[in-house]
């Protein structure tokens, strides 16, 4: 092998990519139906934003959250293309974990730990504390 085909497969191999690199990931969301909605006699209506790379990402998220949740999904839909009101809003996420105590929650807005390289986040404010107790506490 010469130096310069030597080279050139160096070359070659820099331009590789992983997929995630290559797909980028958007902001879904999806509307279910809860049937067995204790509160609402006819079933309760609810929204839920995620990030998926493709369709298909995006697919199997959805159903697998509904079969998990015994939920019906009415439709599902990349978030620029959903148009007024859904596009200026914000909905919780598909699902939450909480850093410290892996309880699944859907706020809006989690509970981010207050450390700069730190980024976890949390459901409670407990959670939090528990965590800059156990993690960050010198």
């Amino acid at each position: 092998m010469t130096p310069s085909n030597r080279n050139k497969k160096v070359k070659d191999e820099d331009l590789a990519f992983s997929e995630e690199d290559i797909l980028p990931y958007e902001k879904w969301l999806v509307a279910f139906k809860n049937n067995c909605s204790k509160r609402f006699s006819r079933g309760s209506l609810f929204l839920r934003q995620f990030y998926a790379p493709g369709f298909y990402e995006a697919y199997d998220m959805v159903a697998t959250y509904s079969e998990k949740f015994l939920v019906e999904v009415l439709w599902f839909k990349e978030k620029r293309n959903c148009g007024y009101p859904y596009l200026s809003q914000n909905y919780p996420q598909l699902e939450s974990v909480c850093t410290y105590c892996n309880a699944m929650f859907n706020h809006i807005e989690p509970i981010p730990c207050s450390e700069t390289n730190c980024f976890a986040e949390f459901c409670s404010k407990e959670c939090v504390l528990n965590h800059y107790n156990l993690r960050h506490k010198k």
